[in-house]
């Protein structure tokens, strides 16, 4: 499908991670007509959850890591995003003109490990150091071989990066490697400086409830010539691309048998400043980001897994998820009668199953923390794609519309690069990315969850919700 001319008219909805990074790439490539939707003002709320934005991107951090198992071409751009995020740190610090709420932020990334620990070594973990580099080996720690451990306290690593639990002490079964590689970014502020970067490069911007807020696409026959805004207003583009996030499969009908809304549960602490023990303990310097038991948990033991968490933020945030389980939310019904999951944002309530896990595990590896009050306990809404790879395509049979979508939970660190593949698109370039992110057929059999529909045990209306309170129910 050939693509628009640069002075065509091209529209995003959307201003997540996917629209962020497609408006300031295709803006980059010559195309001067950009228009960016969204019905939150971030311009505004700078993405912040606090503030009342939402989405996956309305965060605190996310992780930034090229371990990606046998997965070579994702492994391939998580260490091209990590030059980028290098980049964007060195640009933002000499940039005078950064908005006010990035003003005394000293960088939007931190390499300060990552810590990927379970009871066993697993097998993703053996094929992502087989799978790294032999120029980046130096960097990779396994926790149980002393001799490495010396060498890394030897070049400046802190010890405690590598036993920040005590489990070893403890005489605790622990195996893994600390991956000096990767880190974690600021994500609600990474998402303010790429708003300010799009601007910049000349997007149009278009935020806020009415002037933003996607109603309907205008159609030619079956073109896509635009959207009509909540506003009653029609604009017209020779392209709309649907970055929508987790409302992407009820605005795009085509897409639901590839993707599905699921939430993941985030669980935050605010460290009191009079604590400076804790101030410094979980310090980025002395204590990394880390997972534990990724693909581990059992729902009927609940025991302790799918869950990851990172050091303090330069505010003294402290932040667990728990991707164990993919909740979802059945209560839209698509043009063809059928359920989808839809986000619910509005909710002030996490699954109880989600809490006792997270809970269990800090009893048991971190229980300076139990004595504190929970600052927020919120669902954080993903698109899972039927494989985890992303959607970034041309809509069959719809001239004029695209989708980038299906973040499946690791999206985020592509922030910087991923719009250049979104740019092959557009132009009708093949290429082994375009190519991993194309419009696929349904696999037969296990589909990531999705086959499992509104029947399914993760639906929000099979939980019981607690509210996040203290850590005692």
């Amino acid at each position: 499908m050939s693509g628009p001319n640069k002075t065509d008219s091209i529209i995003i909805v959307g201003a997540g991670v996917f629209g962020l990074t497609s408006a300031l790439h295709l803006a980059r490539a010559g195309y001067t007509n950009i228009h960016l939707f969204d019905q939150q003002d971030f311009l505004a709320t700078n993405y912040s959850f606090t503030a009342g934005s939402d989405g996956a991107s309305a965060d605190e951090n996310k992780i930034l890591r090229a371990s990606y198992g046998g997965q070579e071409l994702y492994q391939r751009m998580a260490f091209a995003a990590m030059q980028e995020w290098e980049q964007w740190n060195q640009n933002m610090a000499s940039d005078a003109d950064i908005p006010d709420a990035l003003k005394n932020t000293e960088k939007l990334w931190d390499r300060c490990g990552f810590l990927r620990i379970e009871e066993t070594f697993g097998q993703h973990e053996t094929e992502t150091q087989n799978s790294f580099p032999a120029e980046i080996k130096h960097t990779q720690y396994r926790v149980t071989d002393k001799q490495r451990i010396r060498e890394a306290t030897e070049n400046g690593i802190s010890k405690s990066k590598f036993d920040p639990f005590d489990r070893a002490k403890r005489g605790l079964r622990t195996d893994g490697i600390l991956d000096m590689t990767a880190g974690y970014t600021l994500a609600s502020k990474a998402c303010t400086y790429a708003l300010y970067l799009c601007k910049k490069a000349g997007v149009n911007l278009h935020l806020g409830s009415s002037i933003g807020t996607f109603d309907s696409f205008l159609y030619s026959g079956t073109s896509v010539t635009g959207i009509k805004t909540a506003d009653g207003m029609s604009h017209q583009a020779a392209l709309v691309i649907m970055a929508t996030g987790g409302w992407t499969p009820s605005l795009l009908p085509a897409a639901q048998p590839l993707l599905e809304t699921t939430a993941g549960t985030i669980l935050t602490i605010n460290l009191p400043q009079s604590r400076q023990d804790l101030w410094d303990k979980y310090a980025p310097a002395n204590f990394p980001v880390w997972s534990w038991n990724m693909g581990g948990f059992d729902a009927l033991t609940e025991t302790p897994g799918g869950l990851y968490g990172f050091p303090r933020t330069p505010e003294g945030v402290m932040k667990f998820g728990f991707r164990g389980a993919k909740w979802t939310n059945y209560t839209h019904t698509s043009s063809a009668g059928h359920k989808i999951s839809y986000p619910k944002t509005d909710i002030q309530e996490i699954p109880e199953r989600a809490f006792k896990v997270v809970k269990a595990f800090c009893a048991e590896n971190m229980p300076d923390l139990l004595d504190l009050e929970l600052q927020r306990g919120r669902l954080c809404w993903y698109t899972d794609s039927v494989d985890n790879s992303f959607l970034v395509s041309y809509v069959p049979g719809q001239r004029g519309l695209m989708v980038a979508s299906g973040g499946s939970g690791h999206g985020f660190k592509f922030l910087p690069v991923l719009g250049r593949h979104v740019v092959d698109v557009v132009e009708g370039r093949k290429t082994e990315y375009t190519e991993l992110f194309s419009w696929r057929d349904v696999p037969e059999g296990k589909k990531n969850g999705l086959e499992e529909g509104e029947k399914g045990w993760r639906t929000l209306n099979k939980q019981k919700l607690v509210q996040r309170g203290m850590w005692k129910l």
